[in-house]
């Protein structure tokens, strides 16, 4: 595909995602948006060699010029449903779309947020163990040899946030869920590259209130070998969740503004020790405790910041991670994110991309038209795109041939079905 020709298709997608009036898949894009047809833009995001590193390099410089250096680095993952086993890397898994376990496609994103303004800058498509033991598989779907090497999703994040480090970013701190947060080898590595983070724990992770010393305990007994490991002799680990029933002070502090006026919690950090069983040597973080002002909700985190003394700046950093679950709902919501019907490498990558370049074009105009109306949301940026850029006028034959064609489609499909099984039966008898 000509460079001329493969941008073409790039700009009339990205048009195609924002100003769509039905969901965006290949068809509705090609009858509402562009004069280009649905099997264009599927040659487009499935074969054309297009690369997409180098789009998300130039995404993510432009977002973090955009809205400033000293922001935040988010991490979270984003699952869609999809059905059937061939899309790639699918599999019954957690869907955090939808909240439970169902068969999807999961990728792991990384955002750059601060004072608000938020944008997807990063991501990788996690592929299961079951995908990367399977070679055919995987080559089926276009998976090439350099991504067939098991990663988990912790290991993906680890990858985005040294990436934007290359780059020379400068950011304050990383944030990231529970599940992230509770993988200590993750935050051990961000304490060795001098990397400040803010992680998410459960209810139930333990930690030392003493500052633990370690040491090999003495044998006891005659049988057996000496030991040889170093363990905390001088004091036990204890549940988060028993710290908080002896915390007296809190300070309530007011987080952002919300729908419903400002968000005001409760907070309090406590100065405790985390483990790491690989790490024989204290690891001191603070341990930060935000619940709501009726006490129905509580939120525990874990960052490395020790010279920060300022809780309303701690809780505010344990805050930015809302943003990144913004920012996903901008893109499902704008610019199509969860739309696509595509089911190799290649596509899904393509289509990401692109619904990322999208959102950096509507944060862009954002910061433009700020300049003159304050208030503007991004959803106005929308609005306001569409009026520029509207969709194809139908006409009668429009619509027609569009009907002629559905109804050939489904047609051509119940026949390719029936073939199908036709085959499998006479192979079996």
């Amino acid at each position: 595909m000509k460079t001329h020709n493969c941008w073409n298709l790039a700009f009339e997608y990205v048009k195609g995602l924002v100003t769509n009036p039905d969901k965006c898949n290949l068809t509705s894009i090609s009858d509402n948006c562009s004069d280009k047809n649905n099997q264009a833009f599927s040659h487009f995001l499935s074969q054309s060699p297009w690369d997409t590193r180098t789009l998300l390099n130039w995404i993510r410089d432009s977002g973090w010029r955009l809205i400033g250096k000293n922001g935040a680095l988010v991490i979270d993952e984003c699952g869609n449903p999809k059905a059937g086993t061939k899309s790639v890397g699918v599999k019954r898994q957690y869907c955090g779309n939808i909240g439970k376990v169902e068969n999807s496609q999961v990728g792991v994103y990384l955002a750059y947020v601060k004072n608000g303004a938020r944008l997807l800058i990063d991501y990788r498509l996690y592929l299961p163990k079951s995908w990367c033991s399977d070679p055919e598989k995987c080559k089926s779907s276009g998976v090439p040899q350099s991504e067939q090497t098991f990663r988990t999703k912790g290991e993906l994040a680890l990858e985005m946030i040294v990436d934007a480090i290359r780059a020379g970013h400068r950011f304050t701190h990383v944030c990231m869920d529970g599940f992230y947060g509770s993988q200590p080898w993750l935050l051990t590595k961000l304490e060795q590259m001098k990397v400040t983070y803010v992680g998410d724990i459960q209810s139930v992770s333990r930690v030392y209130v003493t500052k633990p010393e370690y040491s090999i305990p003495p044998r006891k007994g005659n049988r057996g070998r000496d030991p040889s490991r170093k363990v905390v002799l001088n004091t036990h680990a204890v549940r988060v969740d028993e710290i908080i029933k002896n915390i007296t002070h809190w300070k309530t502090i007011k987080i952002r503004e919300s729908t419903e006026g400002f968000l005001i919690v409760k907070f309090t950090a406590v100065k405790v020790w985390r483990i790491d069983n690989q790490i024989s040597r204290p690891l001191p973080v603070w341990l930060l405790i935000r619940k709501e002002l009726d006490d129905s909700e509580v939120k525990y985190s874990f960052c490395n910041a020790i010279g920060i003394q300022s809780w309303d700046r701690l809780a505010k950093m344990q805050s930015d991670r809302y943003w990144i679950e913004r920012s996903f709902q901008d893109a499902i919501a704008l610019a199509g994110m969860a739309d696509y019907q595509v089911r190799n490498w290649n596509a899904w990558h393509h289509h990401m991309s692109l619904v990322l370049l999208a959102m950096l074009w509507i944060t862009k105009e954002q910061h433009t038209m700020l300049e003159d109306i304050q208030e503007i949301t991004i959803q106005d940026v929308v609005r306001v795109i569409k009026l520029i850029l509207p969709v194809k006028v139908q006409t009668a034959l429009t619509v027609a041939r569009t009907i002629l064609r559905n109804h050939r489609n489904r047609r051509d499909s119940r026949k390719s079905k029936m073939n199908r099984k036709m085959r499998l039966n006479q192979c079996s008898s």
